[in-house]
Order: structure tokens, then sequence, then C-alpha cells
């Protein structure tokens, strides 16, 4: 079997998931349901259905394991959201270097503008937390947080 149509349909299911990253569960099924009925070509109503499977799936799971998160570019250890695919690692985990230098991390207070995770610790959008100086650069380059 060729698998270069599955290759196909993952990119455009990740191409769309992507476009609709900011969008809730709710909205984004939506705007997929929108997207079928119009759409006439196999392949992109397959990656249409592949990322309206991808939504439910991971709809289910964040309400049964997560319920702070919103949009589909909140849920943790999604590489699909990230910049790079070549990286290994999720954006998230790239908060938290295990290799911590001897000397102790300044901790600056940052305001959380999305409700987030930080080392398994829900923060509610709103609330004021003090994390490192690099956490606090991450969250507030990925609009999550700003400084205080």
């Amino acid at each position: 079997m060729d698998k270069k149509p599955e290759i196909s349909i993952e990119k455009s299911r990740n191409a769309i998931l992507t476009e609709l990253g900011e969008y809730s569960f709710g909205a984004a099924l939506d705007e997929v349901n929108a997207r079928l009925k119009s759409e006439k070509t196999k392949v992109k109503r397959l990656a249409l259905l592949s990322a309206k499977s991808w939504i439910l799936r991971n709809k289910l799971h964040v309400t049964l394991h997560d319920p702070y998160v919103y949009s589909l570019n909140e849920i943790e250890d999604e590489e699909i959201f990230s910049e790079s695919e070549e990286v290994e690692t999720s954006a998230i985990d790239s908060l938290f270097d295990d290799d911590e230098e001897d000397e102790p991390d300044q901790l600056i207070e940052v305001e959380i503008l999305k409700n987030t995770s930080l080392k398994g610790h829900k923060m509610l959008k709103g609330s004021t937390v003090k994390v490192t100086k690099e956490n606090a650069q991450k969250l507030i380059d990925e609009g999550k947080a700003r400084s205080k």
C-alpha cells in the first residue's frame, strides 16, 4: 500500500488543526462540519474527517483529564501546534529545563492571560504567579502571560 496519500492527509489534517488552533472545541467542530458540507475533493474531505476525529477524541480526553483547556492549541504534548515539526519535545516541555544550574533562579511575578499549566499545576486566567525568569519569558512569548 502506498504511504503518500496517508502522509498528504495527515499533513492536511495538521494544517487544518493549526489553522483552527485558537478555536474552542465546539467552534472548531462547527467550522469543520461547515467545510465538510461544501468540500468535494476526496483527499480534503478525508483530511477534514480526520481533523474532526482528532478534535472529538481530544475534546473527550480534555473533558475527563484537563478541564482548564479551552482551545485546541492549549492541549499539552501535541506537536501539531509546535512551530517546528523537528523538535522532539513540545513547547510546554521546553519551559521546564531539567538541567538546573547550581544557583537559584530569580522569581518573577506574571499575570496569566490564558488558562495553562506549569509543571502539572493549573494556572487560571487572571491569576498572578511567581515563576523563574526563563519560564516567565516563555509564557510571555507564547501570549499566555504578561509581566507585572
